[in-house]
């Protein structure tokens, strides 16, 4: 029995929604669900439960024609996006949905949209979300290409709008990594004043580039410390109600080795040892399985953990620039550049299905290159050398 219930929209208003069963689908054999909503009036909600009643009792389980945003996005998300996708990425995309698509799109008929009332959602999701307006436009205009795919309309109106500018910063934007000093500092403190699983996590992502979730789901066969090798072949990442999820990693490029350093062996080896005793403490048992990184119960640990360390050093350290997480990741990157690395290595390390994922996110100068240039274009001026000698390069045969 479906029940007509009163909801609150993200805009304060009221809306009224229902479930209903469906049955079971006579193709696939699995029972079937739907959830309206959007609707303005409890008389409107009842008025669309009595038409879909008479649908399912004469067997109509079909695509209905003239169908809403939300009546579309629901067969696309559960038909088509979810076999396409992880499932992290599907639950998170879901969250969008339901927060910022669906409460404005949901109500209104796919094929009543029209480009002027897109142009002018995309230009309020631009001020209100600025990061991210951008991915919201795409899964909304993913939702009308399916709609053009099965018939149910002619183009897409998301994909005619003229896509809103960014939002200039006018203040300069902290870059998301520290320079050596800094990281130096950071490390040391860590070593000093926090425990080792602390230092270690913050140490090997510094000295690897590895991800977040890459770091979280390691274990010890992960790692060969004769070798001096670190695989990576899963991620860590969070799914329905934050369910803790291992999948594989993030792109076929990111299966991957690391060369691993004698500094970073040797803290390894240090933690492996404490974690041992620890572990035997609590009446639990070392293998090669067992994570590298674990909650004092030794299960997984929460992706915001991490975040949570750096929260309280940042607290006891003012004076120090804030980055994230990842900000270790491009700290990484950024070294290896200053150190001499070329584009081909770095995205190797890092895991990068293309070089221009390397080009875009890490060409990034540290403080030390910066001022490497300057004292090139200084020497320049003081000397007979053209500019491309100075910058290392050949002058050519005449």
């Amino acid at each position: 029995m479906a029940t007509i219930k009163q909801y609150t929209k993200k805009d304060g208003s009221t809306a009224y929604m229902f479930k209903k069963y469906l049955g079971v689908d006579p193709v696939t054999g699995k029972q079937k669900e739907t959830t309206r909503r959007g609707f303005a009036s409890k008389k409107e909600a009842k008025l669309a439960l009595s038409r879909l009643e008479v649908e399912v009792s004469e067997g109509y389980l079909q695509i209905k024609k003239n169908m809403s945003f939300y009546d579309a996005f629901e067969v696309w998300f559960n038909e088509v996006y979810k076999f396409k996708v992880k499932e992290s990425t599907y639950w998170n995309t879901k969250l969008i949905f339901d927060k910022h698509i669906l409460p404005v799109f949901g109500s209104l008929k796919l094929n009543r949209v029209n480009v002027a009332y897109c142009q002018k959602q995309a230009n309020i999701w631009r001020n209100s979300s600025p990061k991210r307006y951008q991915r919201f436009i795409n899964y909304t205009g993913m939702v009308f290409k399916y709609g053009v795919s099965i018939g149910e309309l002619q183009s897409d109106p998301m994909g005619k709008i003229i896509l809103p500018s960014p939002i200039e910063n006018d203040e300069e934007q902290q870059p998301n990594f520290f320079d050596k000093d800094e990281l130096l500092f950071f490390l040391q403190y860590m070593k000093d004043h926090y425990s080792l699983k602390r230092f270690t996590f913050f140490f090997l992502l510094a000295y690897t580039g590895l991800r977040k979730g890459e770091a979280l789901c390691l274990t010890w066969r992960d790692i060969d410390l004769k070798k001096k090798l670190l695989t990576v072949n899963k991620t860590l990442a969070s799914g329905q109600k934050g369910a803790l999820l291992i999948q594989k990693p993030k792109t076929t490029a990111s299966n991957r080795s690391i060369s691993l350093d004698n500094d970073i062996v040797e803290v390894l080896k240090s933690w492996k040892l404490q974690q041992l005793r620890e572990l035997e403490s609590l009446g639990h048992i070392h293998s090669l399985e067992q994570l590298v990184f674990s909650t004092i119960d030794n299960t997984l640990m929460y992706p915001r953990t991490p975040q949570s360390w750096l929260d309280v050093f940042y607290r006891k350290n003012h004076h120090i620039k804030r980055i994230t997480v990842h900000g270790f990741r491009h700290t990484h990157a950024s070294l290896l550049f200053e150190a001499g690395a070329n584009m081909k290595q770095v995205q190797s390390r890092l895991g990068h299905t293309t070089i221009k994922t390397t080009m875009n996110v890490y060409t990034h100068v540290t403080k030390e290159s910066k001022e490497a240039t300057a004292e090139i274009f200084s020497t320049f001026m003081r000397t007979k050398n053209n500019l491309g000698q100075s910058l290392g390069q050949k002058k050519p045969l005449s």
